[in-house]
């Protein structure tokens, strides 16, 4: 697991199921806490509330609704802390809160176990995730392999970090060790790698440098895709559209001085288009020079000849 964490501000739904938190019981006063999520290559999730603050009176922490095993609650020496419970909503797994007195300790750690919190989907790993309604913010921890997350179908790319996620909750999805497979596209003498990753296989990959548009099929809808383009051959910003005249939001979520990553989620199976503003000269750039050259000589041999 990775243990650095970069901070990354999300931009969030509100899932319309996250109106039952609104009619919770309270019995305390909010937490000052922590909340730490540590995701396991088998998609299970490992909870840590770490809660602050000395406080006369009781404190309620809410906790990630889910089945929970392993659960315990202690101070930070590890010695087991009494606590009291309370639970609202009346459909299954509601969420569940854990009333402490916090007047003779100044920090309270409860951890739990989401087994199967995360599932995988052919390959995709996917949760729906709501935020405790008494919670900031979350920070995740994403298993060995993941250096890139879709938070509501948007990419945001980690690289060794973690993710603090803000809202009431997102729907995150993550492919573990994503292979990238590489279309050669051949533009005069040049050869031009694309890389694409993906668990799906598009095909009929086209370079139009006219349209400045690179082109291939999708065989399968709501899967994450990302081209790592060469900026010499197609430079940005991007667009998407399809050949149904359809489009999905695209976004160039990381970049260095050669390369684009460009994320995409295709909502239906069909052939898109990525277009560029600048697309490489149809003719390498010394072509032209060259031809003015000549003429500004010719022009001067032409003048000299009439005197």
């Amino acid at each position: 697991m990775r243990f650095f964490l970069g901070i990354v501000i999300i931009s969030v739904l509100i899932f319309s199921g996250s109106q039952a938190f609104a009619q919770q019981l309270s019995l305390g006063v909010k937490p000052t806490e922590e909340l730490k999520v540590t995701i396991d290559e088998s998609g299970n999730a490992h909870v840590t509330h770490k809660v602050n603050g000395i406080s006369f009176k009781p404190i309620q922490v809410n906790l990630i609704a889910g089945n929970m095993t392993n659960f315990v609650v202690t101070d930070i020496n590890g010695s087991t802390v009494q606590y009291g419970t309370a639970q609202y909503g009346k459909v299954a797994n509601s969420p569940i809160s854990i009333i402490l007195d916090m007047s003779v300790r100044n920090v309270t750690m409860i951890k739990y176990d989401l087994p199967n919190a995360v599932t995988n989907i052919d390959g995709v790993w996917a949760w729906n995730y709501y935020e405790p309604t008494d919670t900031d913010h979350t920070d995740f921890y994403f298993p060995k392999g993941v250096d890139v997350i879709w938070a509501n179908e948007r990419p945001v790319y980690l690289g060794e970090h973690g993710l603090r996620q803000h809202g009431n909750g997102f729907s995150l999805r993550y492919i573990i060790n994503e292979t990238t497979n590489i279309q050669n596209v051949q533009w005069q003498d040049k050869n031009f790698p694309v890389g694409i990753r993906t668990i799906l296989q598009p095909g009929n990959y086209v370079f139009d440098q006219s349209q400045m548009t690179y082109a291939f099929d999708v065989d399968k809808p709501n899967v994450p895709i990302t081209v790592i383009m060469p900026k010499e051959l197609l430079w940005g910003p991007y667009q998407l559209t399809s050949h149904q005249n359809t489009t999905s939001p695209i976004t160039m979520y990381h970049e260095n001085q050669t390369h684009a990553w460009i994320g995409l989620v295709p909502h239906r199976a069909e052939t898109i288009d990525i277009r560029g503003t600048t697309a490489i000269p149809e003719f390498p750039m010394f072509i032209p020079l060259a031809i003015a050259l000549t003429i500004v000589i010719l022009v001067r041999f032409t003048r000299l000849n009439f005197h």
